[in-house]
């Protein structure tokens, strides 16, 4: 049987060395047993999510990430991560543009930029010769 956490227990390993960190140090970090850790490798069953959200914590990695190498949630579509990329980029442009704005401020106006981007969306919907969805 395959094990279906092997792909996420590589990439912890992968980030545990180059962190520099032992697996004792790992699994204490993160709460958990080193055998549970030694099992991602192994098993044929889903790990629990907690266990996968811990070392993902310790290790710096995205849960979401994290979560899809464990068989946990299905791998994000081409248009989540585009979306993921956008949001983060808009996040960041208006931290980088607007640095001593209070960041309760810029949530209630991203809140009534509905109306703004769904022009936008339809614009660029129009440039791709697509019709809105």
């Amino acid at each position: 049987m395959t094990a279906v956490a092997a792909a996420f227990h590589r990439r912890a390993e992968l980030e545990r060395t180059r962190l520099g960190m032992t697996k004792m140090a790992l699994c204490d970090k993160a709460g958990i047993s080193r055998v549970t850790y030694d099992r991602l490798a192994t098993q044929p069953t889903l790990p629990l999510a907690r266990t996968v959200t811990s070392l993902a914590d310790v290790l710096g990695l995205d849960k979401d990430e994290a979560l899809t190498l464990a068989g946990l949630i299905d791998a994000p579509t081409p248009a989540q991560v585009a979306e993921r990329r956008v949001r983060a980029a808009m996040v960041e442009a208006l931290r980088h543009r607007l640095p001593d704005v209070d960041p309760a401020i810029l949530a209630r106006v991203a809140l009534n930029m509905g109306d703004i981007l769904h022009g936008l969306a339809n614009e660029l919907f129009d440039a791709a010769g697509e019709d809105e969805p």
